[in-house]
């Protein structure tokens, strides 16, 4: 009996050996799906995709100015070239940014950082061309009096 015993135990170790070596293989072909599917969504994650001269011009008369300024620097980054009217667009992001500075500023009381922002404001103002007009939206947009502007 004891022969029948051993046989019957080793059978039993066997079949609870098999079963864990599968779990194992399997946990481990999930293990590595899962790094293939991390590792393709970090490289994708790290893509910075360039903005063209239409969405610009989108967000620019959309009144999506953060996000101009965001995409003007990220195709700065990219060096992407400047086609058509994108560098008057540039300037309209550039201008922007130096009002919400100038605004910020000013309401902080710093009269020198202020100023060299307007500074800048009447540099890109020069070089927005055509778009010009982004100006008054842009300073109505950020509540900027007309009147203080500088």
């Amino acid at each position: 009996m004891s022969l029948k015993q051993g046989a019957e135990e080793k059978t039993g170790v066997s079949r609870r050996n098999l079963l864990l070596n599968g779990i194992v293989i399997l946990l481990s072909a999930i293990l590595f799906i899962q790094v293939i599917i991390f590792v393709r969504e970090a490289v994708s994650y790290q893509k910075v995709y360039a903005v063209d001269e239409a969405n610009l011009l989108r967000m620019a008369t959309g009144q999506q100015y953060d996000n101009l300024v965001e995409s003007v620097y990220r195709n700065q980054a990219q060096e992407v070239p400047i086609k058509g009217d994108m560098a008057q667009i540039y300037a309209a992001a550039y201008y922007y940014e130096a009002a919400m500075l100038y605004h910020a500023h000013q309401e902080a009381g710093n009269v020198r950082q202020a100023e060299e922002a307007y500074a800048r404001m009447r540099k890109y103002e020069e070089q927005m061309g055509e778009y010009a007009y982004l100006k008054e939206e842009m300073i109505d947009f950020l509540g900027i009096d007309p009147l203080n502007l500088k």
